[in-house]
């Protein structure tokens, strides 16, 4: 079984076979999602192949040849490019994406694979693929001084983030509307704010929305001399302009911060299994195949929380 997608909003529980590709064959235990799959249900995305298509791409289960947990890493750079050699293999121009994780099963490259930690819970690992994204977007930032951050946006990924800054020792502040996030971080450790942030005050900023209201707010947030990272993506063609005044006068650096690296993915998934990221925080309902389409396209609202997907059930 899997879930299908045939095109935009044309989301389908399927019988199909079970891959026998030469790959690593995995049985999935657990797939968790993300706003990049309910992108990909409304209007495609480009990391899909043609419909019709699997997606997901936040994968936990055990290999069929070795019996060996692990996690199932959405992509696999090709090592050769300008960008592999510079060590930034996130930015591969061959990068090879490895979806279909709302299934049964999943064949996946051997390089996309990484062991699972004892005691980690399937749906725990699974969610160290939006966490690499998180250490990532930290990691761009390490050398802002600013003992002041925030987070525009209570998300999952939001506070993902907010969490990895109040252990890197930054005094945190995630702004957000909904009560129950605000909740969420204050748990975590970081403060929260229910009507945005103090114009100009913190020297780091990290938007993690991925709407223009959101980008602008981050930048009027931001302190002179001050850093923005933007963290929460955009639909595809999207260009909107962005206020020049402060990027000018001000000094504000505007980085972007796309994906992980390997090391990346293997530094989330030992936080989750020490615990000093508790994966529990960022779970939501466990759904099954059936019905997920509905799922992902219910209003977000209150708690932050990523659904998991159990394929089995």
């Amino acid at each position: 079984m899997a879930a299908v997608l045939h095109a935009p909003g044309d989301l389908r529980v399927e019988e199909v076979p079970v891959p026998r590709d030469g790959e690593i064959l995995v049985r999935v235990e657990a797939s968790t999602c993300c706003g990049t799959d309910r992108k990909a249900l409304l209007h495609g995305h480009r990391i899909l192949g043609p419909y019709p298509c699997r997606f997901g791409h936040e994968t936990a289960g055990v290999r069929e040849d070795t019996g060996e947990r692990v996690l199932v890493g959405d992509s696999v750079a090709c090592g050769a490019c300008a960008a592999c050699r510079a060590g930034r293999a996130q930015l591969c121009r061959e990068l090879r994406w490895v979806v279909g994780g709302f299934a049964q099963w999943i064949a996946a490259p051997e390089a996309a694979l990484h062991a699972v930690p004892a005691g980690l819970d399937a749906a725990g690992a699974a969610m160290a693929e939006p966490l690499a994204a998180a250490v990532h977007a930290v990691g761009r930032a390490a050398d802002v001084p600013a003992a002041e951050a925030a987070v525009v946006g209570g998300g999952a990924m939001g506070l993902m983030l907010a969490r990895l800054l109040v252990l890197g020792g930054r005094a945190v502040t995630v702004a957000d509307p909904h009560a129950e996030r605000r909740e969420q971080a204050l748990a975590l450790g970081a403060a929260a704010a229910a009507d945005g942030l103090e114009p100009g005050r913190f020297g780091l900023v990290f938007e993690a929305v991925g709407r223009p209201d959101a980008w602008r707010a981050a930048l009027a947030a931001a302190a002179p001399g001050g850093t923005v990272m933007l963290v929460g993506g955009c639909p595809d063609g999207t260009d909107v302009a962005l206020p020049a005044a402060p990027l000018h006068y001000d000094e504000i650096d505007l980085r972007g911060a796309f994906h992980h690296d390997r090391a990346e993915v293997d530094a989330a998934l030992a936080l989750l299994a020490s615990g000093r990221v508790d994966w529990r925080a960022f779970a939501g309902e466990t759904v099954g195949l059936v019905g997920l389409a509905d799922r992902l396209l219910a209003p977000a609202h209150g708690r932050a929380g990523k659904l998991v997907v159990d394929p089995w059930a």
